[in-house]
């Protein structure tokens, strides 16, 4: 027999499936809850516009005051709005012919400055600072013995009542209120933009298109075997093919004007007396240089009582007439040439240190012109009257004195080749009036003459030439400008061995002579006399 125990705790089958499946709608409901929370966060989108740095970012692209950090420490700072700078006022500008920055008045800047700032985007306002400015090569470098760091030449322009009008940088940037950063940066990206959308256009316009539905799977084939043929033949043909012209180069329009130049105009001004600036040699240090001025009479008691100084002859109105007319009626070598006139150099006098050797190489005598004379004065009375340094007198003076010692020794260099001339011509008439021989009479060239042969070689020709010049009272030129002379006129001397066969005497030599002197027109031998036979 089989043992039966009550099920205690064993539900009806029904009783124990609803209690699950309310268990279950239980949990799931519970979770549902949780998801239907994660969703409702999901849903939840943020507006970047709301956000505090593209609101900054905002104001900054409009032109209106915003706050940013800077870069280097981090602190907050505040921008203020763009404004238009003010109008440009150079005299440069105003000279310059390719510079129209006076006929653009307030009013046209103002509309320009409120239609790029009110009425364009910042995409809109790179493209138009991109039109309006050219880069061109450089034209010329002002980096002096250093590499220059510009890359281009920008020439800028404003748009005004539709014409393009070249303006200088600061006219450019001021109009617009922006920075000159921008503007490289702006014309660099817009030039290589260009440069993209041009290659793109050739491109589009040499590739062919072709509707693959209408061509057959064959010919395709083929055609991809051609089009990568020609691509793998495409190099050589490069190769071959001459680079084609580039676009033409832009004319230089600017002329160079070397006396607008800073460094020629502080120069004018120092050579007119006026303030200018310089740059100090030893330290590099920038000064200013003020105008020239007449300075203190001389008030020694030695000019006083000296007999050969007459500082006290000359009042304050006459040495007012001489420095206005030293700098206002004067050049720059007008004015070397009136202080070298009144500075007299000559050799030193006294030596005040017997002990050492001086460096005083000439001794000094100043003079000023008063009532028509030219009256001895100091060295500190000359100087405090036509307001210059000792040193331009000291230069000037001496570098006249060297002048005029060269000019004697070209002077004399000049007599001496005008003496060497006359010789020279002695020389030519003494050998034009030696008696010569036709040259096919001793079987040479046809071109060359022979002397007679009474000289045996050239010392007795050139003593004969000394003797002849003794005579006239003349200096003798040298040997050796006798030989070159010689043979320039193409002379030579007769070798008495090589030609003992030829008679100089007999009819041979008679009847040759008679057809040379025919060819040069002279008179030819006269007959010898019965009574000398």
């Amino acid at each position: 027999m089989i043992p039966q125990f009550p099920l205690q705790s064993v539900s009806p089958l029904g009783a124990d499936t609803t209690l699950l499946n309310i268990a279950a709608k239980n949990g799931n409901t519970n979770k549902d809850k949780a998801g239907a929370g994660r969703k409702k966060l999901k849903t939840k989108v943020g507006d970047p516009s709301k956000w505090n740095q593209n609101k900054q970012k905002q104001l900054r692209m409009e032109g209106k005051s915003y706050v940013s950090k800077r870069k280097k420490d981090g602190e907050v700072v505040t921008k203020q709005p763009r404004a238009m700078g003010p109008r440009c006022t150079s005299t440069a500008c105003k000279k310059a012919s390719n510079r129209l920055c006076n006929e653009i008045n307030e009013e046209a800047r103002k509309k320009v400055f409120d239609e790029f700032w009110q009425h364009m985007n910042w995409a809109q306002r790179k493209l138009y600072v991109s039109e309006q400015v050219d880069r061109d090569p450089v034209e010329r470098s002002r980096a002096v013995g250093a590499q220059s760091r510009r890359s281009v030449s920008l020439r800028y322009h404003l748009m005004v009542d539709g014409r393009r009008k070249q303006v200088c940088k600061n006219m450019f940037l001021s109009t617009l209120g922006i920075g000159e950063w921008s503007v490289l940066n702006w014309t660099q990206k817009g030039a290589t933009t260009k440069n993209e959308s041009s290659e793109n256009n050739l491109e589009k316009r040499q590739a062919v298109p072709q509707c693959p539905q209408q061509i057959p799977a064959s010919s395709a084939v083929s055609n991809t075997a051609e089009v990568t043929q020609e691509q793998g033949n495409a190099p050589d043909k490069d190769k071959d093919r001459p680079p084609e012209p580039e676009g033409s180069a832009r004319k230089k329009s600017r002329v160079a004007k070397p006396q607008t130049w800073k460094h020629n105009r502080q120069k004018q001004l120092r050579m007119e007396g006026k303030p200018y600036i310089s740059k100090r040699k030893k330290d590099g240090t920038t000064i200013t240089k003020g105008q020239r001025t007449m300075g203190l009479r001389c008030t020694s008691g030695a000019c006083k009582r000296a007999s050969n100084r007459f500082c006290a002859d000359f009042s304050e109105e006459m040495r007012n007439e001489l420095f206005t007319s030293f700098w206002q009626c004067m050049n720059w070598a007008q004015r070397k040439t009136y202080v070298s006139g009144l500075v007299d150099c000559g050799p030193v006098e006294r030596t005040r240190a017997p002990w050492t050797q001086s460096r005083r190489s000439v001794s000094m005598r100043y003079h000023l012109i008063g009532s028509g004379e030219k009256k001895q004065v100091c060295k500190k009375m000359f100087l405090s009257t036509l307001g210059i340094g000792e040193w331009s007198v000291l230069n000037w003076a001496q570098n006249t004195s060297q002048q005029d010692s060269s000019e004697e020794i070209t002077k004399k260099q000049m007599q001496r080749k005008s003496r060497k001339a006359s010789e020279h011509i002695v020389l030519t008439e003494f050998l034009e009036s030696l008696p010569k021989v036709p040259s096919y009479c001793c079987g040479t060239s046809v071109s060359k003459l022979y002397l007679e042969p009474v000289f045996s070689n050239m010392s007795e020709v050139y003593r004969h030439y000394y003797k002849h010049c003794l005579e006239r009272k003349t200096t003798p030129l040298s040997r050796q400008v006798f030989c070159a002379v010689f043979k320039k006129m193409d002379l030579g001397l007769c070798d008495s061995k090589r030609d003992q066969g030829c008679s100089f005497g007999g009819n041979l030599f008679n009847e040759l002579w008679e057809e040379y002197c025919l060819e040069r027109g002279a008179p030819g031998p006269q007959p010898e006399k019965a009574g000398n036979q």
